[in-house]
């Protein structure tokens, strides 16, 4: 069977484990009385330079990130310290914009996953000492990497994404068809594609939404053209190519009333001016209507767009993180007035980090990045994964800063889908290659101090 520990990179990159309440049933799904689950994805598009939003604290760290950052690094004095749980051996702050994640950290609501991304299989140090033919294809492209974590591969050319195949396992906990499995705040995506489910997608115009659902035949046009734009239509193919589709969603009935109600209008779930926060108001709306104590499953995506910062990047990240902070934190809020915090999780994605080394006033783009992860069901107040020494020597440092992950995407998304119900047994067919960080994988096993 395969256990918690083989979701671990080379020498246990996760630390302890990131979820509170990990799937420990064997192949059976979580019982029936497990109540509500949502996982809400937030793809922070453009590659978050994520070494300014957690900053290494401590002396001697912030020293090496300071002489690798240059003119982008950030003053020690205006970083804002998160507590020292003694989990890590390092301690770390995070941006001064970002004010409200330090509350939500300190109240151990929140947590970071460090140095994070796309790997195809455990990296030896050779390997990385040789930086040749060691990362996954169109590694610093920005439609080859949005592709990679969507679909939950790098290699494989899919129709369809990791959290549409979890949702397609998930059916179990939908006996009616009065909830979508799969919703989008922003658009088509593949992400959420499955061969059995296909999401809602909401448009907004001047802070209301409309709703829609995908039919086959009509929609699915619909979605290839969208993915068309995104860079997918060479992996894809032509529309006749997708595979028949049943809806589990009639459109015109159930969920299409939800966004028309203004039940919350005048509450606290009222939305902010930006568009995060639109998004994140209608999640809550949406979520709002389930029944806590049902065993339903649903998937959400947002997307906060703008985060390729090749220039002016201290200036245009300080208030996007800002955003990104406050909005975390009125969500937070809304889901706890709700009754349902302990129900959700909420994660950041991005579909690389970026280059330490600076360009002039900006960052180019990397690879391993750290993200965030928000909820009740996790361990939070602490710092996973393995952050990397901030050196030139450093072999996870391919060149200019450009730092190689400690943590695979197959994993971290391993331990969502699992959260979520996904039968142990399946969770290869929702990340295929997950089976590479196993430990038959003779270097699943090595632990370099890097």
């Amino acid at each position: 069977m395969l256990t918690r520990r083989q979701f671990m990179i080379n020498s246990g990159a996760f630390g302890a484990s990131l979820l509170a309440s990990p799937m420990t049933a064997g192949d059976k799904l979580l019982p029936e009385g497990s109540g509500y689950r949502a996982l809400v994805c937030i793809n922070l598009a453009g590659g978050n330079d994520s070494f300014n939003m957690l900053v290494p604290s401590d002396e001697v760290q912030y020293a090496a990130y300071a002489n690798a950052r240059g003119n982008l690094a950030l003053d020690r004095s205006n970083l804002i310290d998160l507590t020292n749980r003694g989990v890590t051996a390092s301690s770390f702050s995070v941006h001064s914009g970002m004010p409200e994640i330090q509350e939500l950290y300190d109240k151990g609501d929140v947590a970071f996953l460090a140095n994070v991304g796309a790997l195809d299989r455990p990296l030896s140090r050779a390997e990385l000492k040789s930086s040749l033919n060691i990362g996954p294809e169109q590694l610093l492209s920005h439609n080859g990497q949005i592709y990679g974590w969507q679909a939950g591969s790098s290699h494989l050319q899919s129709s369809s994404g990791w959290g549409g195949r979890a949702a397609d396992l998930l059916q179990h906990f939908f006996p009616s068809t009065d909830s979508p499995i799969s919703v989008s705040m922003s658009g088509a995506n593949l992400f959420q594609l499955g061969t059995k489910t296909l999401p809602y997608i909401c448009q907004f115009s001047n802070m209301h939404s409309s709703i829609s659902g995908h039919s086959v035949g009509v929609d699915f046009d619909y979605v290839i053209s969208q993915l068309a734009k995104e860079g997918y239509c060479t992996a894809h193919g032509a529309s006749s190519s997708w595979p028949e589709t049943e809806l589990n969603i009639d459109t015109k009935t159930g969920f299409g009333a939800y966004v028309e109600r203004e039940k919350y209008s005048d509450s606290r779930l009222e939305s902010g001016q930006d568009y995060l926060s639109q998004q994140l108001s209608r999640v809550a709306h949406i979520i709002s209507e389930q029944d806590p104590t049902k065993p339903v499953r649903q998937i959400f995506y947002v997307s906060f767009s703008g985060w390729d910062h090749h220039h002016q990047l201290l200036k245009n990240q300080a208030m996007m993180l800002s955003v990104l902070s406050q909005g975390l934190l009125s969500f937070r809020n809304a889901l706890s007035d709700l009754g349902l915090f302990e129900s959700v999780i909420t994660s950041t994605v991005s579909e690389f980090g970026r280059s330490l080394t600076s360009n002039g006033s900006g960052s180019d783009h990397g690879w391993g990045g750290h993200q965030i992860v928000m909820g009740g069901g996790i361990r939070g107040g602490q710092v996973y994964g393995r952050y990397p020494k901030l050196s030139s020597l450093n072999p996870l440092n391919i060149g200019n800063g450009v730092y190689a992950p400690t943590t695979s995407n197959d994993q971290y998304f391993a331990k969502l889908a699992l959260w979520l119900g996904v039968p142990l047994s399946k969770i290869d067919y929702v990340l295929p290659n997950l089976r590479a960080f196993k430990p038959s994988s003779k270097l699943a096993h090595q632990s370099f101090d890097l």
